[in-house]
């Protein structure tokens, strides 16, 4: 007989009411939603760090590459340095020790590429062709030859998307390379401040595993460099004496496959196989396989257990699923940082399970624990977020012309706001100020259209390509050294004629921007004060000062932001016209216009317009002219990177520029060129009106004193003096 007496679900947060569902049933559906709402918001983020891999691969692979070497920074400390010099030599240690390793293995693969490919399908073939002399069982030759087609795919194909993919390899081991230092500097600062709604109780615990986590990634990583540097330095020189070729090729690949577990080594020493049986004879063959046997045998006998002193415990089967979701997420890189990230995860995991328990029991439910009840609500509640976020991002690619004239506009109003308060303060009428400041902005931004647009159009495309063949020539004349360079040149360089390509086509959409963006400014200027006013008329008194105040400060922000980085973008346009004149290189007023509009991007605009004049020296300059261009590259890039940039920024938006460099990736995998020059005045503006936001959506603090309406009607008067909120 059904059970409907009457009961509660402390987990439902439904009142008390007859039982119509077994209890089973009830329990079961209580944890099965429970697990869908975690599982799902795992999925997005897991999703989302896919889509920002280029960001998601750097982040990690500083913080490894930092935990790599963090004994040195201690050391140096221990002896008196201070953390910001001490992060410095490490740092610069860190980045002679990769970038040697890089150089090294790109010197022995890149020009060997096709070779490579060669041998390995020769070899395929080598062992079809034997099967068919041994006269092997139709059934058996069937099978083997599925295995050899599949792994000689496989092989071919991740040697080709290795090389393809040379160009995002090297973006992101620059951007890992300069987030090394803020990692050292600041890491513990961020962390600090990343733990600070952890309660006392649990947050020594926490710092505790963390630094122990951190301590066996570096040991991990240091002791994995160490074997895959001996086991492809063996291979190579037993590879180099029976005569095997493309011997430094497969040495790399060795190196390589020891950081990917089980795969790598795997697929390396499969492909060292397979291109010995085509090129020598059997008995070498089989003195290369004795060799790969008790090489084996040593490494797990005496080497590991030597240099691992200290293991991550990872179980195997969690690393052969965490392989393929690195991967998605961060490509080549996310299959080397599997084991260290999720070795880091399962070392907090429990601390983070305990802070998610219930204070007491009374804040628990007896149909889930208490912690999966809580992770649950939090989950929820973030997709929700989310999925408003989501749909906002649809609107606004669904109806652009509606919502980038009104986004530039409101960049325009914030950019101008101080002289038209200036002018206001001085007698003009509030109309008469917004409309001279409004108009000769669009005055300016017509002339710099026009500029742009004559001197881009076509000189443009000459020097991507004198650029491409800059790299081209210094591939050439390293003997591949630099080959690298070529296909970042023609990737950065493809992306640039395509920006400038949309930049210049004057079509409607253009045209209507750019009238409507000016007009909607003046308005901006004139009217939002009232209309902010009256906005917040019908608000608690209690939430209006922090809104206020958070309104002014964006607008402070995002007219800052554009000032100074319109001041880096002239400062770095100029000196990049003055150096290509003064060394009589061609092209000089195309790549300081370029200069001008990449450098609204920030370090990565300036990065690469630097870095393609300095490929048109190299096309086109003498070897005098080519050096004096390399240091001038060098010192700019140190100058704007270090000095410049993040004086303007930490004074303009208060960001750390780790923030802004990794911004800039992230924009642009989220929205394309114009997330890369929004990404860091919106992240800006978030940073500066969060702490007002939680005031206006939490509860009126119990000690609050209530906002009077005559103060309230006093900050409105205030701010409509200013000419905007504020």
């Amino acid at each position: 007989m059904m059970d409907v007496t009457a009961v509660n679900d402390p987990g439902s947060g439904f009142p008390r009411r007859p039982s119509i569902v077994p209890a089973w049933l009830r329990r079961a559906g209580a944890l099965a939603w429970r697990i869908l709402v975690v599982v799902g918001l795992a999925a997005i983020v897991i999703w989302l760090a896919g889509v920002l891999g280029t960001v998601t691969a750097s982040i990690f692979m500083a913080v490894v590459v930092a935990a790599t070497f963090l004994p040195m920074l201690r050391r140096l400390q221990a002896r008196g340095w201070s953390r910001a010099k001490a992060a410095a030599a490490v740092t610069g240690t860190a980045v002679v020790v990769v970038l040697g390793i890089v150089t090294l293995a790109l010197l022995a693969f890149v020009p060997s590429i096709a070779d490579l490919v060669t041998a390995v399908r020769d070899g395929a073939a080598t062992v079809r062709s034997t099967l068919d002399d041994l006269e092997v069982s139709s059934q058996a030759t069937s099978a083997i030859e599925g295995v050899l087609t599949a792994a000689r795919t496989g092989i071919t194909d991740a040697i080709g998307e290795l090389a393809g993919e040379i160009a995002n390899v090297v973006t992101i081991g620059i951007l890992a390379l300069f987030l090394i230092y803020f990692v050292l500097v600041d890491g513990a600062k961020a962390w600090a401040w990343a733990q600070e709604a952890v309660p006392d109780a649990h947050r020594d615990r926490l710092n505790g595993r963390s630094l122990d986590a951190l301590d066996g990634v570096g040991a991990y990583i240091r002791g994995t460099t160490i074997l895959a540097a001996m086991r492809a330095l063996a291979f190579l020189i037993v590879m180099m004496l029976l005569g095997v070729p493309v011997a430094g090729p497969l040495a790399v690949m060795v190196f390589v496959g020891t950081f990917i577990p089980y795969l790598g080594p795997l697929i390396a020493v499969g492909t060292v196989l397979l291109v010995a049986i085509a090129s020598i004879d059997l008995p070498r063959f089989l003195v290369l396989a004795a060799f790969v046997v008790v090489a084996w045998w040593l490494e797990n006998r005496s080497l590991q257990p030597r240099i691992f002193v200290r293991t991550l415990a990872v179980p195997p089967a969690l690393v052969l699923i965490a392989l393929p979701i690195s991967a998605y997420v961060a490509g080549f890189f996310g299959l080397v940082l599997a084991v260290p990230v999720t070795a880091f995860i399962l070392a907090i995991g429990g601390t983070v399970i305990d802070l998610l328990r219930p204070a007491s029991d009374g804040g628990s439910t007896t149909v889930v624990a208490g912690w999966v009840d809580r992770l649950a609500q939090w989950s929820w509640r973030a997709l929700a977020i989310l999925a408003v976020v989501a749909i906002a991002v649809l609107l606004i690619a669904q109806i652009p012309l509606v919502i980038v004239p009104i986004l530039v506009a409101v960049i325009l109003a914030a950019t101008v706001a101080p002289l038209a308060r200036s002018l206001v303060t001085r007698g003009w009428s509030p109309t008469r100020a917004a409309l001279t400041v409004t108009g000769g902005a669009f005055v300016v931004i017509i002339g710099i259209v026009a500029i742009a647009f004559i001197y881009l159009a076509g000189p443009l495309s000459q020097a991507i390509g004198a650029a491409v063949q800059g790299a081209v020539d210094a591939g050439e004349t390293t003997n591949g050294a630099l080959g690298w360079l070529a296909p970042l040149a023609e990737t950065f360089g493809g992306s640039i004629l395509l920006f400038a390509g949309d930049l210049l086509a004057v079509t409607a959409s253009f045209v209507l921007v750019l009238i409507l963006s000016p007009l909607l400014a003046f308005y901006f200027l004139r009217d939002i004060p009232v209309g902010w006013a009256s906005a917040t008329a019908r608000m608690a008194a209690w939430r209006r000062p922090a809104l206020l105040a958070g309104g002014s400060r964006a607008v402070e922000i995002l007219g800052g932001y554009m000032l100074g980085t319109a001041a880096i973008s002239a400062v770095g346009a100029v000196s990049q016209y003055a150096i290509m004149v003064i060394l009589g290189l061609p092209l000089a007023v195309p790549i300081a216009i370029l200069s001008f509009i990449a450098c609204f991007i920030p370090y990565v605009g300036g990065f690469v317009t630097t870095g393609l004049a300095f490929l048109v020296a190299v096309a086109f300059g003498e070897p005098p002219q080519i050096f004096v261009m390399a240091i001038y590259t060098v010192v700019i890039n140190i100058v704007q990177g270090n000095i410049v940039t993040p004086l303007v920024y930490n004074r303009a938006v208060s960001l750390h520029p780790a923030v802004v460099l990794l911004a800039i990736p992230a924009g642009g995998a989220l929205a394309g060129i114009a997330g890369m020059f929004l990404a860091v005045p919106v992240l800006a503006v978030i940073a500066a009106t969060w702490r007002s936001a939680l005031l206006v959506l939490g509860d009126e603090p119990d000690e609050a004193v209530p906002v009077k309406a005559e103060e309230t009607e006093a900050a409105s008067q205030a701010a409509l003096a200013h000419g905007l909120p504020g």
